[in-house]
């Protein structure tokens, strides 16, 4: 389901406020949806997810009452959005378990940061794999596309969630934060063709 604002349309594919449908109340959107008393209540949203990298002001008297979680991170490739996934995934299971409760995740523009945030806890919670949780995630919001610096993160979530808990898991992340490419945005869309071509060979 996803909530609109008077007079906007569905025709691109993107709501203020999509859910996840195989998630429960779990939903996706831009930051100006949190602005929007009626969509807040319509959706019973109880917890809230930011990721950007700025100051919200979120002392508007509809969201006072939720439960709170700002991860300040740049939507950009080179941007370490894998040190948060382990907290994001608890805050959102935590936020889903009680009574009545709904998560809304949200970026800038609900597209990137918090579609990658959201297929991080799908990963940790229902044991699917980066692409298949980057499926649930589109069949809700078919706008999301985290950039390929997430992209890549989330691959090496998978690996460090089948790795499970201690040293092997921090290994791989001190691996990948150490050796991981670092580039342009531009650079980084350029190694992702140079990869798509070598896979059609």
């Amino acid at each position: 389901m996803s909530y609109f604002l008077h007079g906007s349309t569905s025709h691109t594919g993107m709501g203020w406020v999509d859910s996840i449908p195989r998630a429960g109340n779990l939903y996706i959107g831009g930051l100006y949806a949190l602005y929007q008393t009626d969509l807040i209540k319509a959706a019973g949203i109880t917890h809230v997810v930011s990721v950007v990298d700025y100051e919200l002001g979120l002392d508007k008297p509809h969201l006072s009452d939720l439960k709170k979680l700002h991860i300040w991170a740049e939507d950009d490739p080179n941007a370490d959005l894998l040190q948060w996934f382990e907290r994001t995934s608890a805050f959102i299971r935590e936020g889903l378990e009680g009574e009545g409760s709904a998560v809304f995740v949200h970026c800038a523009m609900g597209k990137s940061r918090s579609a990658a945030v959201v297929v991080a806890y799908l990963m940790a919670r229902y044991g699917v794999g980066a692409e298949e949780g980057m499926r649930w995630v589109e069949e809700g919001r078919p706008v999301c596309d985290p950039n390929p610096g997430f992209k890549e993160q989330l691959k090496v979530w998978e690996g460090m969630l089948k790795a499970g808990e201690g040293g092997e898991k921090r290994r791989m992340y001190g691996e990948w934060k150490e050796g991981g490419f670092k580039g342009s945005a531009w650079e980084w869309e350029k190694r992702v063709e140079t990869e798509r071509e070598k896979a059609r060979l």
